[in-house]
């Protein structure tokens, strides 16, 4: 994902593994960045079957290694060179503000941490999904995990610090279901598994992992280009969802217990299966309650012939 590298490595013991994982969690690769992520995985044996750039059994018969340079004595384990500097500098981020032009350290290992810690949320009414109903807006979520020992206190990882100061900018001061959101940036640099999550009052899971999620709107560059970062507003824009009466449209958000809209706007569409429009509500607090509840919703289309459900995209409006 993005410039972040995941491997399984198996060892001979698991106390070679615990050492393995004592000694490098938390370390940098390099002076200013890079920082290695060691865990236990579920999966308690590799079946490797080739040596290759992309898998390696180290128990293997040396023949089974690749021919390396005879005036070599050292095992090579990559036939390819290392990839050229040049490439970096042509990468591109779509999850975050800016592109990486340059070469430096300063740029290459940015030290901000994608990691925000979200203070003052309605403990009784806020959960994972809906933090992220929130803040996917902003960037693509790898993991939320609520605090158990300080209430309606969340920390949340973006995939880019960018997204995480994007949020934070956008959403500091915010009010919804009545509490003062507050925003700071966390000193760790990632959000580690939660095997065993605790319960919230609303009976979700305190952790979840969002990693490959549909939702996330920023996977691509085409994707990201669609997203425009607002502050929060009275009216919503809402897409991807199939064509139907003002009152259905404001039926979905009452079935889920949101604030009601107080009017609705379709657009003109160029397709016949999706529509997009505006929703406007009473305040701005009802709206961002009703982007929390109601975005990312399965709506159903009884007319269509296929009968797979939409999934409604919320977002705040600059209108």
């Amino acid at each position: 994902r993005g410039l972040v590298v995941h491997a399984l490595v198996e060892f001979k013991n698991k106390d070679a593994a615990k050492e393995a994982k004592d000694s490098l969690h938390g370390c940098n690769i390099y002076s200013d960045g890079c920082t290695l992520k060691v865990e236990f995985a579920r999966q308690e044996q590799l079946n490797v079957q080739r040596n290759d750039e992309k898998t390696w059994d180290f128990t293997k018969a040396e023949s089974s290694v690749r021919k390396s340079n005879p005036n070599n004595s050292r095992k090579v384990l990559l036939a390819e060179s290392p990839p050229a500097k040049d490439r970096w500098a042509e990468e591109e981020k779509y999850d975050g503000i800016k592109e990486f032009k340059g070469r430096n350290s300063e740029e290459m290992f940015d030290t901000r941490s994608p990691v925000m810690m979200v203070y003052n949320l309605d403990a009784e009414r806020f959960n994972c999904q809906r933090l992220f109903n929130l803040l996917c807006l902003y960037g693509n979520i790898v993991r939320i995990n609520f605090i158990r020992n300080k209430e309606g206190c969340a920390m949340v990882e973006f995939e880019h610090p960018d997204s995480a100061e994007e949020a934070a900018y956008n959403l500091s001061g915010a009010e919804i279901f009545g509490n003062i959101l507050s925003f700071d940036e966390s000193r760790k640099g990632y959000i580690e598994e939660i095997r065993n999550p605790y319960e919230l009052p609303d009976g979700e899971k305190s952790f979840e992992n969002f990693i490959g999620d549909k939702n996330n709107r920023f996977s691509t560059p085409k994707q990201a280009a669609k997203n425009r970062k607002c502050p929060p507003s009275k009216t919503l824009h809402f897409y991807n969802v199939p064509k139907m009466e003002d009152d259905s449209l404001m039926d979905i958000f009452s079935d889920m217990h949101a604030p009601f809209p107080t009017s609705v706007t379709w657009f003109e569409s160029r397709s016949e299966k999706t529509f997009t429009g505006l929703v406007e509500f009473d305040t701005c607090e009802d709206a961002c309650e009703a982007l929390v509840v109601a975005n990312n919703t399965e709506v159903e289309n009884e007319e269509a012939d296929d009968k797979r459900p939409y999934i409604m995209k919320l977002c705040f409006s600059k209108n």
